[in-house]
């Protein structure tokens, strides 16, 4: 994205006051770290957690440092580990995978639904073997994995479901909203998120089991309401820190304002781009009601468009002062799993991927979507209806 573009658009984060002081005050407390639940310390990633839990209308959340060790976390308190199989979206940041390698599973990549650009449902069943222990829908730009029937996929195989929710803040799919449809959802702060701290993470979950087995690993095999050098399992450090907690929890003030003026706006810019000869915008998936929104991806047909290549379609519009931001490579195609550079010591070859099962030929929807497709970030629906105007007129010139 050209400076010049992002000059033309609202700037993100967006921070006032209130955030400043919230900061300012964890400095001068002199608790600069949450504690333990028996013995705080401070107070902030406490209160988060109470708080993102009744926004997402979860009974727990945990505070992690990202994103990525929030999935990690997931799936070790799920007690994935050494050569289970986990079902992925193959449309999604390399995290979503990464973090199955990182429990020393394996990572079987699904490939999309054309029209919703998230994990086609329908393809899951064909990758399910007696290896499989795992599914981690993705909800790219906050779109719903169809989940009611990914759910009874999951129950028939007695798999445990993570959702990815990386996109997906505020997300509502036939009432409920997403993260709280499987057995845990997880959620990123990371800076270009629409609920953001800089960096951090949470999981959601309803299980009182679940959620002891989660704030455990998270925090040094620790239980709570016990000695602080008791350590009962084996665990790690992912805790939230004060400042990122406090930071969220003014951002998330703010929240609800900005998720619905993204909501309208995406819907009105939809509909004027749907309407160009040649553009398809990331459908919703039918029965949501509200999405994230954090990238909004579009699908151009180059003939449509003199034959430009993506690259070229957006230089165009960075040219002429449109932000974009880039869509993630399948994970297929990635080197570390085309060239399985992952775990030593562990086999990979019963995967869907690496060497020549990493041909875009056994993933025919996600590379034809990615070779032709094209995003917005999240702050452009910020933005007045007259720069979205500009927006669809900008696409319109370049027929």
């Amino acid at each position: 994205m050209s400076l010049k573009s992002k000059k033309n658009f609202p700037k993100w984060p967006i921070y006032d006051e209130e955030d400043i002081n919230a900061l300012v005050n964890v400095i001068k407390s002199g608790n600069w770290w949450c504690g333990f639940p028996g013995a705080h310390e401070g107070e902030n990633v406490w209160l988060f957690q109470e708080e993102f839990a009744k926004f997402q209308e979860a009974k727990y959340s945990i505070a992690v440092s990202n994103g990525t060790v929030a999935i990690e976390s997931a799936l070790i308190s799920l007690d994935l580990g050494l050569g289970d199989e986990v079902i992925v979206s193959d449309y999604t940041f390399v995290a979503s995978a990464s973090a199955i390698i990182a429990t020393n599973a394996i990572p079987i990549f699904c490939d999309i639904h054309p029209q919703t650009l998230v994990m086609n449902v329908d393809k899951v069943e064909n990758l399910i073997t007696e290896r499989t222990k795992a599914i981690i829908p993705v909800h790219l730009g906050g779109n719903a994995v169809e989940m009611d029937k990914l759910m009874k996929i999951a129950s028939n195989y007695n798999l445990v479901v993570v959702e990815d929710c990386a996109h997906a803040h505020g997300s509502r799919y036939k009432g409920k909203r997403l993260g709280n449809w499987g057995d845990a959802g997880i959620f990123s702060f990371q800076a270009s998120k629409v609920l953001t701290s800089g960096e951090g993470g949470a999981i959601i979950c309803d299980s009182d089991e679940l959620a002891d087995k989660l704030y455990s690993y998270t925090d040094c095999g620790r239980k709570k309401g016990t000695h602080a050098y008791k350590h009962f399992s084996y665990g790690t450090n992912y805790r939230m820190t004060e400042y990122q907690a406090a930071i969220l929890r003014t951002q998330l003030k703010k929240f609800p304002e900005q998720h619905a003026l993204r909501n309208k706006n995406a819907k009105y810019l939809m509909e004027k781009l749907n309407e160009i000869d040649g553009i398809n915008v990331m459908m919703p998936t039918p029965g949501t009601s509200e999405m994230g929104w954090y990238v909004f991806p579009f699908v151009f047909e180059p003939d449509k468009f003199g034959g430009i290549n993506k690259v070229q379609f957006y230089k165009k519009l960075n040219r002429k002062g449109i932000p974009t931001c880039d869509n993630y490579p399948p994970l297929h195609s990635l080197d570390c799993f085309k060239n399985i550079v992952l775990k030593k010591g562990l086999n990979y070859s019963n995967a869907n991927w690496g060497k020549e099962k990493s041909n875009d030929k056994y993933f025919p929807i996600v590379a034809d979507i990615y070779s032709r497709s094209v995003e917005f970030p999240q702050e452009l629906f910020l933005a007045s209806r007259e720069k979205l105007d500009r927006v669809v007129e900008t696409i319109k010139s370049l027929k």
